[in-house]
């Protein structure tokens, strides 16, 4: 991910689900998804708050399991660090992962924040768990979600950078992710504007 790469989220005309495979280790994946109802203060508010509870209720079939396990502070999630355990499909392999998330400017340069206008940003880093949820030395990849108030709601672009082998299956980290992903949303959806109405005040 270079900040050019990730300004282009911000300032793109127009976005769009796609999946690239620049060369052999490297996969791209976008995705856009509308968020009837939700702002883009909201959907700060839920990275922030998120719990093992609530992030079930974010895909219900998909999720099982999550931890903050360092760096949390109250109401906020930039700099810290969460376990999950979800599988694609619901019933596919179990991916254990790490998500670390970075302050914008790690990524986005100073021009496309700016160009956010009430927007809001986010980055972050993936590490693999292993069975005994050790983190691999290597991130496999970073993403950034990028939410852009709309009429009603907001548009959500995301993007993936991730590192892949001769091991990778590459259908489900493409496929498989912008399914889930597209149903995560869907499902936050339904509950998040409650939420926020009875928490968040």
């Amino acid at each position: 991910m270079t900040p050019d790469e990730a300004a282009e989220v911000v300032t793109a005309a127009r976005w769009a689900d796609r999946v690239e495979q620049p060369g052999p280790g490297d996969v791209r994946v976008s995705a856009v998804d509308r968020l009837a109802g939700i702002t883009p203060a909201m959907f700060a508010w839920w990275f922030a708050t998120m719990d093992a509870e609530t992030y079930r209720w974010f895909h219900p079939h998909d999720h099982h399991d999550f931890a903050w396990t360092r760096g949390k502070q109250p109401g906020g999630y930039v700099g810290a660090t969460h376990r999950t355990h979800h599988r694609y499909g619901g019933t596919g392999p179990l991916l254990r992962t790490e998500i670390t998330f970075l302050e914008p400017g790690e990524a986005f340069p100073p021009a496309a924040l700016r160009a956010l206008g009430q927007g809001h940003a986010l980055a972050a880093r993936v590490h693999p768990l292993d069975e005994r949820d050790r983190p691999a030395a290597a991130p496999s990849g970073h993403f950034v979600h990028v939410v852009l108030p709309r009429p009603g709601g907001s548009e959500l672009r995301s993007k993936w950078w991730l590192r892949v082998d001769e091991h990778t299956d590459l259908e489900l980290v493409t496929t498989g992710r912008l399914r889930h992903v597209h149903e995560e949303f869907g499902f936050l959806q339904t509950f998040l504007p409650g939420l926020y109405d009875r928490r968040a005040h």
